[in-house]
């Protein structure tokens, strides 16, 4: 009995095989092995050239049923399980189907749209160069969709290129695919086993946000000028339901309008853009004839050899790039706040090198999977890097103490002076923050092109016309993330926010030394609770995950929009840059100083104990690990200490005992220069990187070697944009505001002098002369040495 029921079954399975091989349609293997039709994941090549593209598609699926073999028991069970379950036909396939003769419907759109449509058509039958060019500009067959490719670009300007007789129109529909029945197909977390039914990964995909979707397919498509948007996702919809429901499939189509675009410039020229332009090429202008009339004035100065001085008009030689430029390379090298221009620029070219990644990461990707790695094996450093800016908050916060210190405590100080510091503060960063913004509203908009350009670039325009006033009166970090404009006008608004509290705290700190220091105290106090209670009570990761869709949309994190930008979160670093200063000018009251091994030994231990807080966040990315709200929560307290700290122990150790020849790696003449660049630098970078990922074509395989060259090329660019920035622009304007404050307190001064020496003696005269000299200082000490706009 026994051996009957073995014989039996032996016998079945021999003739399930058999009738499986000879068979129209194999059955796909799943867990058991990948017995595939070749016809199925390989475009049929000789539908190109057939009237009837099924019968060849036929034959040549007969063709290659001839290569099957017989598999296992426990192969063909699976088998004939997912022969069930899964579509039949590859993805890939579905897609050529139903692209390859693919054009807009005739019926949708308006009646250009149709008679293009048409014209297009019969030109295409008859092998016409334009048609066929606008055709062979993009892709039927999507290849790469297993392993993370984003997008199947074609070629954009063999699309856009076509002028006559209709205009080519390159757009990127956006296909989700899911299962058509509902069904679940239960994909594990991570990476499939390699004998998994490769539909799995697409049907079954699970959105842990750290994986690009392998159930999205964009890709470009070229279609006729006069047609819209819209008229191409309702002819895309049609067409695939045809082609993917009969296998129980849903393709759903989505084509949005901005990621349409021909090679014609289409953001409107407006009065902006012209007043912007005049503007800028005024200022430019004025720029070079002031440069050239300063160096007619040197020649003739050399030439006459000291026998007659030529002085320039203050106008312009504040103008001069000459002038300008040798203030920018002035170097001092016994000025110790140097140090701080090398930490500036070290920190820039991170932040740098940070905004590289984040954009290349949005940009076509060949090789998905190659960006998926860094969210398991790293480097951490990338996921855990958006606390940046804090050495940035730190050098502010010390350098409003120094510099404001040794005016404040001068006995003619009073109260008066926290407004003109204010002020002279706020003229000093508000020119170039204007020019930004009116360049990237009215003007960059106009300089690129490409499929990506209007997509990025408009509604950043957009946001900087409509929410200028919220950058102008220093709350661009209260309003919506999506409303923002500029992205990096949050820190902007954050810094003038954080820098009127410390003008304050100063003043109070040289009136009355111990009430200033507990206010810090507390500040710093309240600073490093606040984060730790939000998170607490909103129960919200304590660091802003780099996650996909962060990506795509920053307003799409909570932790981003509501526990990034504000002041009240940021000002741990500033306000330990108080008590740094306060430390510091206590200990060089005392001579202390430290000993070559403390400094070190010192530095290494604080140094490798912060780092390794700082790399811990990225746990956090771990899909699967645990949520914990008090070590969130200490986290978010602990994550703006890790560059504070460490900051706080080298400004201790260099101004009392120094580094020795290390500190010449932050202190020479290069760093110096390129430290006084940093506010203009960092206005411009973001843009200047959007510019260059928004001209992207096709998709780039993300290697370390493309990262690295995009952002050397994009750091060397950017430095040289906020260097023509900082000449024309921020250099100019302040000598500009110094002499007009200036002489706006010189006529105070001789108007106060006049009227009380009518009352008083001399001696009571020249003490209210002295007065408003000290009023006035409190700008030029603001200035001395060394900006503190960054």
């Amino acid at each position: 009995m026994h051996f009957s029921t073995r014989l039996t079954f032996f016998i079945y399975l021999s003739v399930l095989s058999t009738c499986t091989a000879f068979s129209d349609e194999p059955a796909n293997s799943g867990r058991g092995g990948h017995q595939r039709n070749v016809s199925r994941y390989i475009p049929g090549d000789f539908e190109r050239s057939s009237p009837d593209p099924t019968a060849n598609s036929k034959d040549f699926s007969n063709i290659n049923s001839n290569f099957h073999h017989n598999s296992s028991v426990s192969m063909i069970i699976n088998s004939t399980d997912n022969h069930h379950r899964f579509p039949k036909t590859w993805v890939a396939n579905l897609f050529y189907d139903a692209l390859v003769n693919f054009t807009v419907m005739k019926t949708v759109g308006s009646s250009a749209c149709q008679k293009q449509t048409q014209m297009y058509i019969r030109h295409l039958a008859n092998d016409s160069l334009w048609a066929v060019q606008m055709s062979d500009s993009w892709s039927r067959y999507p290849n790469g969709i297993l392993v993370g490719t984003t997008h199947q670009m074609g070629v954009y300007e063999e699309c856009v290129e076509v002028h006559r007789p209709v205009r080519g129109k390159y757009c990127i529909p956006d296909v989700h695919l899911g299962t058509a029945t509902g069904e679940d197909f239960g994909k594990p977390d991570g990476e499939l086993p390699g004998n998994d039914h490769a539909w799995r990964e697409i049907l079954g995909f699970v959105d842990n946000d750290n994986r690009i979707h392998r159930d999205n397919v964009k890709f470009g498509i070229c279609i006729p000028d006069s047609c819209t948007a819209a008229d191409l996702e309702i002819s895309l919809q049609k067409q695939f339901d045809k082609h993917f429901l009969p296998h129980r499939v849903k393709a759903l189509v989505r084509v949005q309008s901005i990621l349409c675009s021909t090679d014609k410039d289409e953001y409107p020229y407006d009065a902006g853009f012209y007043l912007t332009s005049s503007l800028v090429g005024s200022i430019f202008l004025f720029c070079c004839l002031s440069t050239a009339y300063h160096l007619i004035v040197i020649v003739r100065s050399n030439n006459n050899r000291g026998e007659k001085s030529y002085k320039m008009p203050e106008i312009l030689n504040s103008f001069s790039i000459i002038r300008n430029g040798r203030d920018l390379i002035k170097y001092d090298k016994n000025n110790e706040l140097n140090i701080f221009n090398g930490l500036k620029v070290i920190t820039m070219v991170l932040v740098l090198f940070g905004h590289k990644f984040l954009y290349l990461i949005i940009n076509p990707i060949m090789y998905g999977k190659m960006l998926e790695r860094v969210y398991t094996v790293g480097p951490d450093f990338l996921l855990t890097c958006l606390n940046l800016v804090d050495p940035f908050f730190y050098i502010t916060g010390y350098l409003v103490y120094v510099l404001l210190i040794r005016q404040f405590t001068k006995p003619a100080t009073n109260w008066h002076q926290i407004p003109t510091v204010i002020a002279y503060k706020y003229l000093r960063i508000l020119p170039s923050y204007v020019a930004v913004m009116l360049l990237t509203a009215f003007v960059i908009p106009h300089l690129g092109d490409g499929p990506f350009w209007a997509s990025r670039i408009w509604p950043e325009a957009e946001n900087c016309k409509n929410y200028w006033w919220a950058n102008l009166l220093a709350v661009s970090n209260f309003i919506k993330v999506k409303n923002q404009c500029l992205i990096a006008g949050w820190y902007i608004s954050c810094l003038l926010q954080l820098l009127v509290i410390g003008i304050v705290v100063v003043y109070v700190r040289a009136k009355n030394p111990r009430v200033g220091i507990c206010v810090m105290v507390l500040l710093l106090c309240s600073s490093l609770i606040t984060p730790f209670v939000m998170t607490y009570i909103y129960q919200v990761y304590g660091i802003i995950r780099i996650m996909l869709s962060f990506l795509e949309s920053p307003d799409n994190s909570f932790e981003f929009s509501n526990m990034y930008r504000p002041f009240y979160l940021r000002g741990t670093p500033y306000y330990a840059g108080l008590l740094a200063g306060v430390t510091v000018e206590e200990l060089k009251k005392r001579a202390v100083k430290f000993s070559p091994r403390i400094v070190y030994a010192g530095t290494i231990i604080i140094s490798a104990i912060c780092v390794w807080v700082q790399l811990y966040g990225a746990v956090f990315y771990d899909v699967n690990r645990p949520y914990s709200v008090l070590e969130q929560s200490l986290y978010a307290t602990l994550s703006h200490c890790t560059w504070t700290v460490i900051l706080f122990w080298v400004t201790l150790c260099h101004f009392t005992s120094g580094y020795g020849p290390i500190e010449k790696l932050f202190n020479n003449r290069l760093m110096v220069p390129l430290g006084r660049l940093s506010y203009a630098v960092y206005l411009v970078n973001i843009t200047v990187m959007m510019m260059i990922e928004s001209r992207q074509r096709a998709a780039v395989y993300p290697s370390k070697e493309f990262l690295i060259n995009g952002w050397i090329f994009g750091a060397v660019r950017t430095y040289l944009i906020g260097g023509l920035l900082y000449l024309i622009v921020e250099a100019p304007s302040g000598l500009l505001i110094k002499t007009l404050l200036n002489e706006k307190f010189s006529g105070y001064a001789v108007r106060r002098k006049y009227s009380e020496t009518n009352d008083r003696a001399s001696s009571s005269a020249a003490a209210a002369e002295a007065k408003p000299r000290d009023v006035n200082g409190g700008v030029k000490i603001a200035e001395q040495k060394d900006s503190t706009r960054l």
